[in-house]
């Protein structure tokens, strides 16, 4: 007879798939632990601010720059100085929403289309000493506030408390005159 028994060479191969198998867990394991950090993408919107200065007719409204120390993270910033002047700013909020700063001296009534979508208006909020336009939906929020020549627009999915708090962190630059810089002033 053979020392070679059938038995002992299926729990050898045995015990070798299952070696297999828990190593590959375990290098999956280390894999996802390692990128649970979501790395969300910064921009830098102060140069945007300052463009917008010099060309729009109106005060720039701006966000505080306590928002990245309360753990909120620019993301996206547009300006457009070319017909109707208009900026917008996104965040990635300290809860993990989105929320956008958008101001434009355009029809305030189709500034306010495009921004607030398909939510409904659902009364006024008082922000700063201000009241503010509230629109409300299932998936998004919008507070506005329409100045003279300029809509304030505060819109995205994060809750109504976010977005308020990014109004209340918005500071107002009065118009710059000759193209000058302005320095902020907090707005009421």
């Amino acid at each position: 007879m053979s020392e070679h028994s059938r038995s002992n060479a299926t729990f050898k191969n045995y015990a070798i798939s299952l070696g297999i198998l828990v190593g590959i867990v375990l290098i999956m394991a280390f894999v996802v632990s390692t990128r649970s950090g979501e790395h969300i993408p910064s921009v830098d919107y102060r140069p945007d601010i300052d463009v917008l200065s010099g060309a729009a007719d109106y005060p720039v409204t701006a966000p505080s720059p306590d928002l990245t120390e309360e753990g909120w993270t620019p993301t996206s910033s547009t300006l457009n100085v070319s017909g109707p002047v208009e900026w917008s700013v996104g965040f990635a909020t300290a809860d993990d929403s989105h929320a956008m700063l958008t101001q434009s001296d355009a029809d305030p009534e189709q500034v306010v289309a495009d921004r607030v979508k398909e939510a409904e208006e659902a009364g006024t909020v008082a922000v700063g000493g201000r009241e503010w336009e509230h629109f409300d939906s299932e998936e998004w929020g919008a507070l506005v506030l329409r100045e003279d020549g300029v809509t304030v627009v505060v819109s995205g999915s994060a809750e109504l408390d976010e977005l308020t708090h990014l109004a209340e962190g918005l500071e107002t630059r009065p118009a710059a005159a000759g193209g000058e810089d302005a320095e902020g002033t907090e707005a009421d």
